[in-house]
């Protein structure tokens, strides 16, 4: 059970006995296994967090707390904080007005649980310590008389002090408890719920009723306990096996803990003694959960209070109930507090996802980066928990100067472990000389896990590279895969607005920059075909002109020609060639709000003709030839009613089919047939920023959201791989990655290729089916081109 509880009211309280009185229970160290964290965990102390102990006020003289009775000091462990129900800054426990009460200083045995010194108890030879070494507490006094209005004041002065004094839990015991329907202090337990704060307190001990306040037997759990943010701890049977009679049972119990004959310090004020004695009763538990959820916040401080009982809970063992209260409460058993299963699962649960399994934590393990042909690579959203040691691996082909950065501190190791630098959290080092060979970048947090996620990225420094280098200042880009392996890549050159174009054989070695267009101006929105020789063309837009262009390589030279002028013509073409090599070009006709095909057979004039002229239609066309057919079709964008459409031709007549219709559009599509010889195509819906995917089953269009979460589906690359299945290669705009998605068994995979970075990408598949992508990197403000 996790906070999400119902149920109504009745107080909670507690007590104490000496241990000649009842016999010993075991030893609650042990028996929650916190000893074992203290010897295979010694960092979790909860340095640096602070916890808040609303109850009868904390006997801050104790020895067993670090106080000193005989010169009056405080222990350096307690912050006195206010005292409500003597109206002052001493929170000390007194006996109230009207005589004697055992429970003035409740909160002495709640301290000790949570951050007693280590002390060897003479009655039993064995030493006991709080859980909590390096903790502050914050001592804040009920009122016996107003405990309700008391409680909701020390609840606010935590709301408005939590982050100044990292209060990361509150232990809260309500010894009145409150009949009305929401309690005082809704607001501010909501809000400390809000903000992270772990708030538990403990059931009451009269689950069998009390005849000295006429309460009947069995009443159901209420505030605190019942509140969906607060949890609710009860006690374990003397010998730790079963559920203590006296505990109240039912949906708002979270936990079970040790709650009979508990050793902790505590104060008698008629005497003024300062005790060593035994408590029984369910208050006693409930601080060695706080203490947990005070070590599981310190492992990773990104953690939610419903994380923490939840992990605490799965992580303990299952107690069950008698069958007698089980029949009452409709509850067979609960689970028990295990300190040391927790942290294991926390530790194993909370980390990210190069440290599962047999994880990053040595050499032997490091997580790849893999770095790409400019020698950039980077991991992110990685978790660094308290005292976690990650490694990450890399490999470098030749001597170069290096930068490094990260999020988190970090260290750069060579292939043997040797530290080469060091770099501070969101530092790095910039020039960093290295030879070719392996290298390792070691993070590592000591006692306190990051706030938040890390990154670690490498970026080789360029030296110096060419002007016209391929992609060199590049957005709008194409490119190909011929017969013989060669790519051929197609840009236009951001800065000189021309329209350039590079090849690299099957070996990956780059001819010259050739300029194809220099007028003024030319290559936006580039589409590149090969012809049946395997010679590249492309159709592009003349920007000063407003007109579609069209150039082909002769072999030595390319040959321009104007395919269309008519005013403003010529956006987002897509060219390809036809099985006798005439090429055919679709484009958005922008004056009229048409989508045309442009046709040229045997390099005659250019053929234009109107496929859809139905309203504002035609924008991202996307066409494909029908393998079996030999049909042209078009997938495009129906702007004017924010819709999909596909388009088919037979014989020279275009028919029509409105895919899906969202009310805004998008575009960014990519038409492609399957193996089947059936249509499909990816397209970005900007209505819901969604990435979607549409498939002619032979009938119908079947429409898939393929990933939802946040802005994604922008430039968009669709193929079918040798397995019949669609691949997706787009821009995460939201993340600003470039992700390639692959379907299997109709549900789609993804893999990031590339962070900081991903629009105008596109993609290239050889006859083996490797792939090259590119993509615009907003760092070089160029385009790269990667092989995956």
């Amino acid at each position: 059970m996790t906070a999400r509880k119902q149920s109504s009211a009745s107080p909670a309280l507690a007590s104490f006995e000496d241990l000649e009185d009842r016999r010993m229970m075991v030893y609650w160290p042990g028996f929650v296994e916190m000893d074992k964290v203290f010897q295979q965990y010694p960092w979790l102390n909860g340095a640096g967090h602070g916890v808040a102990v609303i109850d009868r006020g904390i006997d801050y003289l104790h020895p067993r707390l670090g106080g000193n009775p005989v010169t009056n000091t405080p222990s350096p462990r307690i912050v006195n904080v206010w005292d409500w129900n003597d109206n002052d800054a001493n929170p000390f426990p007194t006996d109230p007005p009207t005589g004697p009460d055992p429970l003035s200083a409740h909160a002495t045995g709640v301290a000790g649980v949570l951050a007693m010194l280590p002390y060897k108890n003479p009655k039993d030879g064995l030493t006991y310590q709080g859980l909590l070494q390096g903790s502050t507490l914050y001592n804040l006094r009920e009122s016996f008389d107003d405990s309700q209005n008391s409680i909701a004041a020390a609840l606010q002065w935590v709301l408005d002090n939590h982050a100044k004094y990292n209060i990361t839990a509150i232990n809260l015991t309500d010894f009145v408890g409150t009949t009305a329907n929401i309690p005082v202090y809704e607001s501010q337990i909501e809000a400390l719920w809000n903000a992270g704060v772990f708030m538990i307190t403990p059931v009451a001990n009269n689950w069998l009723g009390d005849p000295e306040t006429g309460l009947p037997a069995h009443t159901a759990i209420g505030y605190p306990g019942k509140s969906p943010y607060i949890f609710a701890t009860g006690g374990l049977d003397a010998n730790g096996t079963g559920v203590r009679t006296e505990t109240q049972r039912g949906i708002n119990l979270d936990l079970l803990a040790p709650a009979v004959n508990v050793w902790i310090p505590y104060y008698t004020p008629s005497t003024g003694v300062h005790e060593w004695v035994q408590g029984t009763g369910n208050s006693w538990g409930t601080p060695m959960v706080t203490g947990t959820a005070v070590m599981l916040q310190q492992i990773d401080p990104t953690i939610k209070p419903a994380e923490i009982m939840q992990i605490i809970q799965d992580g303990g063992v299952w107690v069950a109930d008698t069958a007698a209260n089980a029949a009452i409460s409709g509850y067979a058993g609960y689970k028990r507090i295990d300190v040391l299963g927790a942290v294991k699962l926390a530790y194993s649960r909370r980390d990210d996802a190069y440290d599962q399994g047999t994880g990053n934590d040595t050499l032997a393990t490091a997580a790849t980066i893999a770095l790409d042909g400019s020698g950039k690579g980077s991991l992110t959203n990685l978790k660094l928990l308290a005292h976690d040691h990650d490694y990450y691996t890399f490999t470098i082909g030749a001597d170069g100067q290096f930068n490094f950065t990260a999020t988190a501190g970090a260290q750069l190791l060579d292939s043997h472990g040797n530290v080469i630098g060091t770099f501070g959290a969101g530092g790095g080092l910039s020039g960093q000389a290295l030879a070719a060979g392996t290298y390792y970048v070691h993070a590592y947090s000591d006692t306190q896990g990051l706030a938040s996620a890390y990154s670690v990225s490498i970026q080789a420094v360029p030296t110096d590279p060419p002007p016209t280098a391929p992609g060199a200042n590049g957005t709008f880009n194409d490119m190909k895969y011929d017969a013989g392996g060669n790519l051929h890549f197609v840009w236009y050159d951001a800065s000189d607005k021309t329209l350039k174009y590079a090849a690299r054989d099957a070996g990956k070695v780059w001819g010259p920059v050739q300029t194809i267009d220099s007028a003024p101006d030319v290559g936006n929105f580039v589409s590149l075909a090969l012809d049946a020789s395997g010679k590249p063309a492309v159709a592009y837009y003349d920007a000063t002109n407003a007109d579609l262009k069209y150039a082909s390589f002769n072999g030595a030279t390319w040959d321009v020609t104007t395919v269309e002028s008519t005013n403003t013509v010529g956006y987002y073409p897509s060219l390809k060639f036809d099985n006798a090599g005439n090429p055919i070009i679709a484009y958005y006709y922008k004056t009229g709000g048409d989508l045309r095909v442009a046709t040229r057979v045997g390099g005659g004039a250019w053929q234009v003709s109107t496929v859809d002229s139905n309203g504002d239609v035609g924008r991202y066309p996307s066409l494909a030839l029908n393998p079996a057919s030999g049909a042209w079709s078009i997938a495009y964008e129906a702007t004017g009613v924010g819709a999909f459409k596909y388009a088919q031709r037979n014989g020279s007549v275009w028919s029509t089919t409105l895919v899906d219709q969202n009310g805004a559009g998008g575009g960014y599509i990519s038409l492609a047939f399957d193996a089947n010889n059936r249509p499909a195509f990816s397209y970005y819906d900007a209505w819901n920023a969604d990435l979607k995917f549409a498939r002619f089953n032979g009938s119908t269009w079947s429409k898939t959201t393929v990933a939802a979460k946040n802005s994604q589906g922008l430039y968009t690359n669709l193929f079918f791989d040798d397995g019949n299945d669609p691949v997706i290669y787009y821009f995460n705009k939201t993340a600003n990655s470039l992700v390639r998605a692959q379907s299997s068994a109709g549900v789609f995979g993804f893999q990031i290729l590339i962070t900081n970075g991903g629009r105008e990408n596109r993609v290239a598949r050889d006859d083996d089916g490797n792939e090259t992508y590119s993509y615009f990197d907003p760092t070089t403000l160029g385009l790269q081109v990667n092989d995956r």
